[in-house]
């Protein structure tokens, strides 16, 4: 048996983190690492899980910092050390800062064995959060950007314990080629419809309203333009959306098709791919329209100027601006030259610096130096 290793992940439904995290533990060796995920004991997460044949256990983790939740959090505590206990992980890997507090403790209550604990950062962050989720009692801090980075150490994690990992996708010529019309037969538009379109979960954070505000200029420059969604909905925020789309009268050209796996033939479809983001730890989504050949507009918010090279692959814009949104996403929906030059460096630039295949490298690296460090007390 490998070396075992226990993730701890609170949410039931696919977004960019869960994704992620699907694609590393689908590459890990299994003959190097025997794996297993504590995440909630039903939704679409851990059915992919189950689907690579990795081990779950069931386990709901009520929010920190949620008053409603005190009464549940030490009960949930006590069950997550007697889970450790019983699991005997030789390192847990938290695959968000939303669970560190919880994983800490029920750590620290299993008094037979002392366990490092890796902690995974996957938005951005401000200083002040980093002691407020005990990201400084990590054995390491995993952060998917530089900026993300600068901001844990601002925050009090020491430089030597903080590691920026890109995330990374599989760039196999398998899964970069699909029918660019499968979406377009979805969703009932014609061959003639200018397609742009966003990924990620529906959250006021991923600046949909700000992209909804900007279409009204944009589908006066361009007329035939049509803006896709994917992504899910479990707060009710869809029907937020249809009601601003409905008083700006573009209802018409918002298609929200939810949740889609495998992603591909969603960006194959696109003219244009754009990620109007008010918040964005790394973007993974746009690597993945990047690596589909695709010019991107996004904001120059988080790690997003990490990824798009500006001016080569992409355009950035302030996030929250409408106005700069629409005129920039208009600028390459009328330059199809441009888009396409864009669209061929930032498949480049995907295969270069966001493959899978460097990122888990980098994270085996990063679990034999924690386990290594463990080991011999530093």
């Amino acid at each position: 048996m490998g070396t075992r290793i226990l993730y701890v992940h609170g949410i039931e439904a696919i977004g960019g983190a869960e994704r992620d995290l699907i694609a590393l533990l689908k590459t890990l060796d299994r003959r190097k690492w025997e794996l297993h995920v504590v995440c909630p004991g039903t939704g679409p997460f851990r059915e992919q899980l189950h689907a690579i044949s990795i081990t779950t256990h069931a386990f709901n983790l009520p929010p920190w910092r949620k008053v409603r939740s005190l009464l549940q959090r030490g009960s949930a505590v006590r069950r997550l050390s007697a889970l450790v206990g019983q699991i005997d992980p030789a390192m847990i890997h938290v695959n968000d800062i939303w669970w560190m507090p919880h994983t800490v403790r029920a750590v620290a209550g299993c008094v037979a064995k002392s366990v490092p604990v890796v902690a995974h950062v996957r938005q951005e962050i401000e200083p002040t959060k980093v002691g407020r989720y005990e990201l400084d009692l990590a054995e390491t801090v995993i952060a998917i950007s530089r900026q993300i980075e600068q901001s844990l150490i601002a925050g009090g994690v020491s430089d030597n314990h903080v590691r920026t990992v890109y995330s990374g996708i599989e760039l196999s010529e398998r899964q970069l080629s699909h029918d660019d019309q499968a979406i377009r037969r979805m969703i009932g538009v014609t061959n003639e419809a200018v397609l742009v379109g966003t990924v990620a979960n529906l959250f006021s954070r991923k600046g949909y309203e700000v992209m909804l505000r900007a279409l009204p200029a944009i589908v006066n420059a361009v007329p035939t333009v049509q803006y896709v969604i994917v992504g899910s909905d479990d707060r009710g925020y869809a029907d937020r959306l249809r009601r601003l789309a409905d008083e700006l009268k573009i209802a018409d050209r918002v298609h929200m098709v939810g949740f889609q796996d495998p992603v591909q033939p969603v960006l194959a479809s696109l003219d244009l791919y754009v990620h109007p983001a008010l918040m964005e730890g790394f973007g993974i989504a746009v690597v993945e329209a990047m690596a589909m050949g695709k010019a991107v507009v996004a904001t120059t918010t988080g790690g997003l100027p990490e990824v798009v090279a500006q001016g080569e692959t992409g355009l950035l814009v302030p996030p929250g601006d409408a106005e700069s949104l629409a005129e920039t996403v208009v600028s390459l929906l009328l330059d199809r030259v441009r888009r396409e030059q864009m669209g061929s460096k930032g498949r480049a630039r995907a295969q270069e610096r966001f493959s899978l295949g460097a990122s888990v490298m980098q994270m085996e690296r990063l679990y034999g130096e924690v386990l290594k460090a463990h080991k011999e007390g530093r």
